[in-house]
């Protein structure tokens, strides 16, 4: 029976970053979860210390200092309202959420974004280096997604090194309207691709594959949802797949010579 591309692949990790050592004045390892109405007083605690470092880039930010624990868990319910590929994390070192990390959209159904930041105090620790790394793995290991982009503003130099740290693309710069008060409207933009599509040599080959791969996390995920509305979807963009791969290996090119 042949194995297909999506069999070895796990969509729902159990996140694993014991490899990362203690922060300084920390005894404890960075811990990831999945962002929820449980973490609004550690959010909340988190973002009364002080959020001027964030909310130069972040407009949401502007007056989180002065949030109470109802404006910040009206807050996270509308984080994690928002559908895929939207999802949202939250990194704690012991009790104490130090940081979070976004996926994003990004224009295209195999293209997304990551989003970070660090709480006040635990700054220039490495922990948004740390961040970024696990957004990545997730959205190009454990999700279906062909590229992540990290997108700053040219002014915000802290999160510029990041991409630069992790071996990410240059792509582009492109203007956009000003949103908050540090802002420029001229933002830089780095790529990195996954390794799961380095096989498809066409666009309907790389559509392909994200629908087997789309599938498979909803198979994971959602086995009921999976089961009434992507069942059949499955076997055909498997089926599809194959015959389109086998159509590209047997094109005649015309002689070069």
């Amino acid at each position: 029976m042949e194995k297909h591309f999506s069999e070895s692949i796990k969509f729902l990790p159990e996140v694993d970053l014991t490899h990362y050592k203690p922060y300084p004045n920390s005894k404890h390892i960075l811990e990831v979860k999945r962002l929820r109405p449980e973490h609004a007083l550690a959010l909340q605690k988190a973002l009364n210390k002080g959020t001027e470092h964030i909310a130069g880039y972040f407009a949401w930010a502007e007056t989180a200092h002065r949030w109470n624990t109802k404006n910040t868990l009206f807050w996270i319910q509308h984080q994690i309202r928002e559908s895929l590929p939207s999802e949202h994390f939250a990194f704690f070192l012991g009790r104490d959420l130090v940081g979070m990390g976004s996926i994003r959209p990004h224009g295209h159904p195999r293209h997304v974004q990551m989003a970070y930041w660090v709480a006040k105090g635990y700054l220039k620790q490495g922990i948004g280096e740390c961040i970024a790394k696990t957004i990545e793995v997730l959205a190009l290991k454990y999700r279906p997604y062909q590229f992540i982009y990290i997108d700053h503003d040219y002014s915000n130099t802290s999160s510029g090194a990041i991409p630069k740290k992790l071996g990410y693309k240059w792509v582009s710069y492109y203007e956009t309207e000003i949103h908050a008060k540090k802002e420029t409207g001229v933002w830089y933009s780095w790529m990195k691709q996954s390794d799961r599509y380095s096989d498809c040599e066409n666009e309907r080959l790389l559509d392909l594959r994200y629908v087997d791969l789309w599938c498979q996390m909803m198979l994971e995920m959602q086995p009921e949802i999976y089961i009434k509305d992507y069942e059949e979807l499955h076997k055909e963009a498997r089926k599809e797949f194959n015959l389109e791969k086998e159509k590209v290996r047997t094109i005649d090119y015309p002689d070069a010579s």
